[in-house]
């Protein structure tokens, strides 16, 4: 019978597999059970396993303390005043994060001196997106905004705003709840009473009035505008009132993906298409990455050039942006037909490669003609198409006699009705942090 007796060899430590141990083991005959050699077997690759991931969770601590050390140098070197009270924020980034903190007086200068001319047109009601440590806070009161109310929820950072506040009676309105926060509120709770006593003080507007609100703050979360977009289809949330302003700052890929040209037919998507129809959209200018806690993790692992030129730009540096919905919306569509279009887009952007007259002959049988009378041709695909155009395609679809007998309606309502699925999907996609 066979044994088989195991020598292990630690080859390397370091190089560039990070301290991947390589295992070797000699085998000699001896009269034992095939079973206790599986037995054997199984037990050595378990103590393998082990030891790789105590040197690979080792390494990462090493790095991640390096990085640490980093961030706490860079915070006492743009503003030691605040390194005691944001031991919190003193950690690498996850991938997706709802509220940044601005924590650099002269980034928070920049800032406002990219938005202030166009904010100070209208300030019925500014909102502060997690305004943490006051730093944007002080430098929008400096630029004469009249009163911003403060949405921070995190309780231990209260008194720093308080203390502005006494500096600045009655400018300051403190409110404990994350405001991004709020589709979480109106989704997963179904409270909408709650939404409207976050929004209390907001004036109820027309949509073609001025805007309602304008919320100022930086995020990186990728659902940003994901749900900007949803709030908008169903006018719900911050949609309620009237138009709201945004002026954020974002990380550069999260912008990209939403601003960018229909060149790039990877990124030529659903949210695109919508983000890019229904909102008015603009670069004001870019600011230190570095100025925002907590900062992100170095991404070296990108496969593609592309992909690792974004990630170090997201690493770098962050844009600020303005973004309003735009106020001849609902004289293009109807509330009810942007929803319609909403999921015209998602059904035939699923492939960019979708030939129009093909998809649409499936709805219309021997509509092609008509497309073809419009200057669409056999090989027109969805992607050649930009979000104007995409618009236009859906009012001509919509004005044909066939259309409201067409199997697309059904489609559409068979989507567990277009409004719930939306909804729905939105809920399972929220990754808010508490």
């Amino acid at each position: 019978m066979l044994s088989r007796s195991f020598m292990t060899v630690v080859t390397s430590w370091s190089g560039k597999n990070k301290h991947i141990l390589k295992i070797y083991c000699s085998t000699s005959t001896s009269d034992t059970s095939y079973v206790k050699e599986a037995k054997y077997k199984d037990s050595t690759a378990k103590k393998i396993e082990e030891v790789k991931s105590k040197v690979k969770t080792k390494t990462k601590s090493i790095l991640d303390d390096e990085e640490t050390l980093h961030i706490i140098n860079n915070v006492y070197k743009i503003n030691p005043d605040i390194i005691n009270v944001c031991t919190n924020q003193l950690k690498l980034c996850k991938t997706d994060v709802d509220g940044l903190y601005l924590i650099d007086r002269n980034t928070a200068a920049k800032y406002v001196s990219l938005i202030k001319n166009d904010l100070l047109k209208n300030t019925c009601f500014v909102a502060e997106l997690s305004p943490g440590y006051g730093v944007l806070t002080t430098e929008l009161l400096k630029a004469d905004v009249p009163l911003i109310h403060l949405y921070e929820a995190k309780k231990e950072l209260h008194p720093i705003l308080n203390a502005i506040h006494n500096m600045y009676p009655g400018r300051l309105d403190l409110r404990n709840f994350h405001l991004f926060a709020i589709y979480k509120l109106f989704y997963k709770l179904k409270d909408e009473n709650q939404v409207q006593q976050i929004l209390q003080g907001v004036e109820n507007k027309k949509w073609e009035d001025k805007t309602s609100m304008q919320i100022v703050g930086a995020t990186a979360s990728k659902y940003f505008f994901y749900n900007l977009i949803q709030s908008l289809l169903l006018r719900n949330c911050f949609m309620t009132h009237g138009r709201p302003v945004f002026y954020c700052a974002v990380p550069p890929s999260l912008w990209n993906k939403c601003s960018c040209g229909i060149d790039n037919k990877r990124m030529y998507t659903y949210t695109k298409v919508i983000f890019q129809t229904m909102f008015d959209y603009k670069l004001l200018g870019t600011l230190n990455r570095n100025a925002f806690l907590p900062w992100p993790r170095k991404n070296n692992k990108q496969k593609h050039n592309l992909s690792r030129i974004w990630a170090k730009l997201d690493y770098e540096q962050i844009n600020v942006v303005k973004i309003e919905p735009k106020i001849d919306l609902y004289s293009q569509l109807s509330f009810e037909d942007w929803i319609t279009f909403s999921y015209f887009v998602k059904h035939h952007m699923q492939k960019r490669c979708n030939r129009v007259i093909p998809e649409l002959e499936k709805w219309v049988p021997g509509c092609g003609i008509r497309l073809i009378a419009k200057d669409y041709t056999i090989f027109t695909q969805f992607g050649d198409l930009t979000p104007a155009q995409i618009v236009e395609l859906f009012k001509e679809f919509k004005s044909w006699p066939e259309y409201k007998e067409s199997n697309f309606l059904a489609s559409m309502n068979e989507s567990s009705v277009h409004n719930e699925l939306i909804a729905a999907e939105l809920e399972d996609n929220m990754k808010i942090d508490e």
